[in-house]
């Protein structure tokens, strides 16, 4: 499996509360009953991750099948899901107006380098508090 894949498999894994674990894995209906039956649910989520990664190694799974348990869990949780929606019209009689498409990508890189440095962030603080042997989660 790709290491793309099993990173977005890894990341999916680790937003499912662990309570839902087993109901989205079953609706995903990618690993079959007697490999769900041997899942641990009791710990931690990574090691859990892990589990779940080299089933999927063996089946061949590929980034469509990542993106089928990205949708369950997005239909378990679309209330957390955030839309952006924009309707695009022109009233009769108007000019059309030209999209300027420079700053539609200026815009579009502030919104992307925004994204990224919350995300990267987030991955600074755990690492931090995994380095931490004090702290317990």
């Amino acid at each position: 499996m790709d290491e793309n894949v099993a990173e977005f498999l890894r990341r999916s894994i680790l937003k499912i509360p662990l309570c839902e674990m087993k109901t989205i894995l079953k609706a995903w209906d990618f690993l079959s009953e007697d490999q769900l039956q041997t899942i641990n649910f009791r710990q931690k989520k990574e090691f859990l991750a892990q589990e779940v990664i080299l089933m999927c190694e063996g089946k061949s799974a590929s980034l469509d099948d990542m993106a089928l348990l990205d949708i369950v869990y997005t239909q378990a949780h679309r209330h957390q899901k955030l839309w952006s929606v924009f309707q695009m019209s022109k009233e009769p009689g108007e000019d059309v107006d030209f999209f300027d498409m420079k700053q539609f990508q200026s815009s579009f890189k502030k919104i992307l380098q925004r994204a990224l440095k919350n995300c990267m962030s987030g991955v600074c603080r755990r690492r931090k508090r995994a380095s931490d042997p004090l702290e317990l989660e």
